[in-house]
This record gives structure tokens, C-alpha cells and sequence, in this order.
């Protein structure tokens, strides 16, 4: 049986956000971390983008040699002087659960090697804007925390495993939308060299599962500051943030999914937000 995660209204759970974040020993250094694709907004943005990547042909000979790599290695049949044809079914062999998730996450952002950081930029802007229409996926629910955040001065940490092109320019309509300024973002970053994106490895930490922790902690404890932050709250809806849940003072679930609420027992003060 799926554990039952606790639903709160809106007013109850920002009542119990302030009564947590004021018995902080530094409330004023406390920030919020939450993830992006079915937390923020309704399904993937990365996927979204890579779709039409996948359209316009835009996965270029540079990535061809390491998309090849990750085929062999996985025991995926591909043709091999097809960039955009390898990752097609790189993707697909993903889907069909032959291919596993962070590497998929983190192939999207390298895949565009050869690509300038603005040319794709601009592909993920016509994306969202456009086909996608991100500003009617907001999830309110998620934007209410925010806005909380917001009026506490709250630092707010947008930890994604999409990759960061695309998640910077979903924050920056979200950020709109809801009259927030832009978080910072933890994402699957390139490598970027004279503004042109690089094949694999990727820079830094692998923003999936644990990674979304690590780079969390990391990003925080790099600040010029000899008080800690504490995560005042974290949002996430899938199985994937329960590491980044569980180091949160208060852990929320936004529409989880069931994988997330299959756990629930295991991140404790688990709550759902409404």
C-alpha cells in the first residue's frame, strides 16, 4: 500500500514555514531549494527542447563520437554517422528503459556541442514561448511556496536535471509570471568554451538523485560566510528529489508521483501541498 503524504492547505503550510523558519538559528540565511519539471511547471522542458533539437537536426558532428560512446557502452544499436540519429535512439532506448536516466539527462546538455550557448538559448525561448507554453503549465501550488519565499528574503535554488540553458530560460518566464526574481540555478551545465558549447564531461556535479544534494550543498557551502544555511523547505514530485527532500526542514511534495509517494515513509515531515 502507496503511504498517505498529508495534504496542507495553502495557508497551514505557509503558516508552517514561517514557524520553522523563524526558530532557525539564522533565519536570515536560510534559503529554498526546489526542483523544476513537474514542480514548477507541468512535464519535462528539457525533453521539450530536445525534441526539436532532435527536429532541426541540431545534434552536430562534435557529440557524434561521444553519443556513439554511450551507445556501445549501453548495448544500444545505432547508426553511427548520424549524430541526430544516435541520440534519437539513445532517447528512445531511455524511454523503453534501456538507457538510463541521468545519463539521458545529462547527454541533452552536451549533445548541442558545436552550438553556441545564444543559438540554443534562442531554440529554448521559441520552445517555451511557443509549442510548449510554459506559462500555462505553472503549477500554483508551487508558486504560492515561492512567493512566501520571496516576501521572508528567501535565497531561492532551482536544482533541475534538465540541462541549464533551457531550465535558466524556463526561470526567467517563471520569475515573470509570478513576480519573483530569478534563483539561482543548479543544472546540468557544458562545458563552454568562447561561448560554444563542449562535448562531454559535463562541468561540475551531475545535478540527478544524490547530485542534486551534492551540488546544493556545494553551491552553498562555497559562499564567503561562516554561517551555514539552512533549507528552510524543498519541493520536488518525484522519486529523484527524495535525497534533496530529505535535507530540507520541511519537505514538499507537489503532485507527487507515485514513486515519490511510495517513499514517503523514508523522507520524514513529508508534506503535499494544495
Amino acid at each position: 500500500m502507496i503511504p498517505v503524504v498529508p495534504v496542507l492547505a495553502r495557508e497551514t503550510l505557509l503558516a508552517r514555514l514561517d514557524q520553522t523558519l523563524d526558530a532557525l538559528p539564522s533565519p536570515e540565511r536560510a534559503v529554498i531549494a526546489t526542483d523544476g519539471d513537474g514542480t514548477l511547471w507541468t512535464s519535462d522542458v528539457g525533453e521539450a527542447l530536445f525534441a526539436e533539437l532532435l527536429e532541426r537536426r541540431m545534434i552536430g558532428e562534435s557529440a557524434r563520437v561521444d553519443l556513439l560512446a554511450e551507445a556501445r557502452e549501453h548495448g544500444v544499436s545505432v547508426p553511427e554517422d548520424d549524430p541526430t540519429a544516435i541520440a534519437r535512439a539513445l532517447f528512445e532506448a531511455y524511454s523503453a528503459r534501456r538507457f538510463p536516466e541521468d545519463r539521458i539527462c545529462a547527454a541533452m546538455a552536451w549533445c548541442v556541442a558545436g552550438h553556441s550557448v545564444a543559438a540554443i538559448d534562442e531554440v529554448a525561448r521559441e520552445v517555451l514561448e511557443g509549442s510548449f507554453g510554459l506559462r500555462d503549465r505553472l503549477i500554483e501550488e508551487a508558486g504560492a511556496v515561492l512567493q512566501w519565499a520571496h516576501r521572508r528574503r528567501l535565497s531561492i535554488v532551482l536544482v533541475s536535471a534538465s540541462p541549464r540553458v533551457v531550465v535558466e530560460r524556463a526561470a526567467k518566464i517563471m520569475a515573470e509570471r509570478w513576480s519573483l526574481p530569478v534563483p539561482r540555478i543548479l543544472a546540468m551545465t557544458p562545458r563552454v568554451s568562447a561561448g560554444i558549447i563542449q562535448s562531454q564531461p559535463l562541468q561540475g556535479t551531475w545535478t540527478y538523485g544524490e547530485g542534486k544534494t551534492l551540488a546544493l550543498t556545494h553551491e552553498l557551502a562555497g559562499e564567503a560566510s561562516g554561517v551555514k544555511r539552512s533549507i528552510v523547505a524543498a519541493m520536488g514530485d518525484n522519486v529523484f528529489d527524495a535525497p534533496m527532500l530529505r535535507a530540507a526542514c520541511v519537505p514538499i511534495a507537489v503532485r507527487p508521483k507515485p514513486a515519490l509517494s511510495a517513499i514517503a515513509a523514508e523522507i520524514p515531515g513529508l508534506v503535499r501541498a494544495s
